[in-house]
């Protein structure tokens, strides 16, 4: 769990994942209170109709959860005799112990609020809800972590890609829009981690080759004869990219035009820059660490979505054969 690891902390593991993800071991009191309160609190007369504590029925709940929680997940043995059969420290079993304590906190603060905190006169049983109520979310708030504790803080890249993602998104769309205002759609092809996440992140960048042509690619389908076939025209892009095969310059440029693909992007460390500035294309920009090149594409026509806005169009004209 986060950066715990059973091998270096042992039978304190899971002492330290209390207090990791109970906030300093409030929560946990909490839910130990909780728990007392629910199971041996005195029974008193509901003063909402129809609404009846049952302590009993409680128990049944909660004090079976917490005695196989410790015989298990609490206990410091179990975490340490399961990391022998399974990767402990990747498993997401700490929702099982998460869990019921926020069940069990929610129920026993319900019942705190709705039952003991209610009182005989008028606006006096709202008055003490309130002021019980207040009181518990102190609680609660005060044993937490404040989320701005550390400042407000803007992350640059919200969507958790590569950093350098964004920045080759913006040089092909800054450079595509100069040459054509209209070209909001500009086609790319990618190396093969930039081209299967690309477009989590910007939906604009059209790609020329699908995930599963990559993936075949890659994976030794594509051999050289296969990738100057007619069939697919992606495939000779593939070729040169992702496989760094030389085919004839001719055939690459066929396979930029019939894709209607304006942009390569490629790592500095890829040894086909050479090729590609062989066969016409120039370089519009580049990050840290990667090159962003465009093809100059004959008889090129911007992509356009598709236009609904007559079939949508509502007509307020009635229909002759409903008449």
């Amino acid at each position: 769990m986060q950066s715990l690891n059973i091998a270096q902390s042992g039978y304190g593991y899971i002492f330290r994942c209390i207090g990791l993800y109970y906030e300093g071991n409030i929560y946990f009191a909490l839910y130990i209170v909780s728990l007392v309160f629910l199971s041996f609190a005195p029974v008193m007369k509901s003063r909402i109709k129809d609404v009846k504590y049952d302590r009993n029925r409680m128990r049944e709940i909660f004090l079976p959860q917490f005695l196989v929680m410790a015989l298990t997940v609490y206990n410091p043995v179990f975490p340490v005799a399961l990391n022998s059969f399974f990767d402990v420290n990747k498993e997401y079993y700490r929702f099982l112990w998460m869990a019921p304590v926020i069940t069990c906190i929610s129920v026993a603060g319900t019942v705190l609020v709705t039952e003991y905190a209610a009182a005989q006169g008028e606006g006096k049983d709202n008055v003490r809800k309130g002021i019980c109520t207040a009181f518990i979310l102190l609680i609660l708030i005060a044993g937490g972590h404040w989320l701005y504790s550390d400042g407000y803080i803007v992350s640059p890249n919200i969507y958790h890609v590569p950093t350098e993602i964004p920045e080759v998104a913006q040089i092909i769309h800054r450079d595509a829009e100069s040459r054509d205002p209209e070209d909001l759609y500009p086609r790319a092809m990618m190396e093969y981690d930039y081209n299967m996440i690309i477009r989590q992140y910007d939906a604009s960048i059209l790609l020329a080759c699908d995930r599963e042509a990559y993936i075949d690619a890659v994976s030794g389908v594509l051999d050289y004869e296969t990738a100057l076939k007619d069939e697919n025209y992606c495939n000779r892009l593939l070729a040169v990219v992702a496989l760094g095969m030389r085919i004839p310059y001719d055939e690459f440029e066929k396979g930029l035009e019939e894709t209607g693909t304006g942009y390569v992007v490629i790592s500095k460390t890829n040894d086909m820059r050479q090729y590609l500035e062989d066969c016409g294309l120039e370089e519009v920009g580049q990050t840290e660490n990667h090159v962003v090149m465009h093809y100059e594409l004959k008889d090129y026509e911007p992509f356009t979505l598709a236009d609904y806005h007559d079939l949508w169009y509502y007509n307020p004209e009635p229909i002759d054969f409903l008449m």
